[in-house]
């Protein structure tokens, strides 16, 4: 997008961004940052980065011009693609979004959710590095696969700054969406208040100092050798072996209870 502007008689053209797809994770996350600070210093910085407009005539332009930049990068934004992007491509290697999130194992779930836990906005780039891995095979019909997740993600997390806010925003979307499904699915677990639940993993500053890691402890029965075991079992198994875990303890309690 052009924009022109006119001080002291001449008119110089400068470019902005002309679509949000335009706008890096690494930007986005600068922008984010500049919400922290002042209005006026969120614009001046927000043009400068969206824009080759120079600091120092940013200061200079008068409020309205301001204005109808910010409402211009504002509009943008609304009309980004929010569909999600499964495969994307950054420098040359394509990089799949989970298939099947259904198949999603304990291991994966837990760092997301510790990345979740520590501040979405300070892990987007570690979060999209486990959502989003290598495409190792790919069919004419748009089937793919991607690599099996092993833990080490710093190196894909650089590469994930490249993607566009656009292509991060709509995982996000997608990932949460399927996220909060499965809460509310397993409540059981992470309910502390139901009966026979004395494990339960969400509920006591214990469970939110140790986070997944208490889940991992009731899988592995204490045994830290069958850690890196438990991280490979499928998700919805392992909380549908806990959620039964959970229930039978109850029923035992009425049971034992009503025998006294």
């Amino acid at each position: 997008m052009k924009v022109k502007i006119k001080k002291k008689g001449k008119t110089k053209q400068f470019k902005l961004i002309s679509k949000w797809s335009d706008v890096t994770l690494e930007k986005w996350l600068k922008l984010i940052d500049y919400n922290n600070g002042t209005k006026s210093s969120e614009a001046l910085n927000t043009i400068a980065e969206l824009s080759n407009i120079p600091k120092k005539l940013i200061k200079e332009l008068e409020l309205k011009d301001i204005a109808a930049i910010m409402s211009a990068v504002s509009e943008l934004q609304k009309k980004q693609d929010s569909s999600l992007k499964k495969i994307i491509e950054i420098k040359g290697k394509k990089y799949g979004f989970h298939p099947n999130l259904e198949e999603i194992t304990l291991g994966e779930w837990s760092d997301l959710e510790t990345m979740f836990t520590k501040g979405i906005e300070n892990h987007m780039p570690e979060i999209m590095s486990i959502l989003y891995r290598p495409v190792t095979d790919e069919t004419a019909n748009g089937i793919y696969t991607i690599a099996a997740y092993d833990g080490n993600i710093s190196i894909r997390a650089e590469q994930m700054k490249k993607m566009s806010a656009e292509q991060v925003q709509s995982a996000l979307v997608f990932f949460l969406s399927f996220r909060e499904r499965i809460v509310n699915d397993f409540a059981i677990i992470f309910d502390g208040s139901h009966e026979g639940n004395e494990t339960a993993v969400a509920t006591e500053s214990f469970a939110e100092k140790w986070g997944y890691f208490g889940i991992m402890y009731r899988l592995c029965n204490a045994d830290i050798s069958k850690l890196e075991q438990i991280t490979k079992l499928n998700l919805l198994e392992a909380f549908t072996w806990l959620s039964y875990e959970t229930d039978l303890n109850s029923q035992n309690k009425v049971k034992h209870g009503s025998q006294q």
